[in-house]
C-alpha cells in the first residue's frame, strides 16, 4: 500500500498540468511577489498539501461509500455515461483543433 501511495504521489507531483496549475494559481494570487522568507513558503506548501490530501480523502471516501450502495447495473451505467462524456469532450477538442 505504501508503494502504491508513493507511486501515485510521485506521478501527481511530476504531472506538468498540476505544476502549471499551481504556478498559475500562485502567480494569479500574487504570491510570487511576497518575500516573507522560507517560513511563509513552507506554510503555503503545507497548506496546499493538506488541502489536496483532504480533498482527495473526501472524494475517494465518498466514492467508496457510494460504490457499496449502488447496484452493478447502475455502476455500469455511470461508467458508460462518463466514458461517453469524455469521448464527447475529446471529439470536441479534436474538431476545434482541426478546424483551426
Amino acid at each position: 500500500m505504501t508503494r502504491l501511495y508513493a507511486t501515485t504521489f510521485g506521478l501527481t507531483l511530476l504531472n506538468p498540468s498540476t505544476i502549471l496549475s499551481f504556478v498559475a494559481l500562485f502567480a494569479g494570487l500574487g504570491l510570487g511577489a511576497i518575500d516573507d522568507g522560507p517560513g511563509a513558503a513552507a506554510a503555503m506548501v503545507l497548506g496546499v498539501f493538506v488541502g489536496s490530501a483532504l480533498w482527495w480523502l473526501l472524494v475517494t471516501g465518498g466514492i467508496s461509500a457510494a460504490r457499496t450502495r449502488l447496484s452493478q447495473r447502475l455502476q455500469r451505467g455511470v461508467n458508460v455515461g462518463s466514458g461517453l462524456v469524455l469521448m464527447a469532450f475529446g471529439l470536441a477538442a479534436l474538431s476545434s483543433v482541426l478546424a483551426g
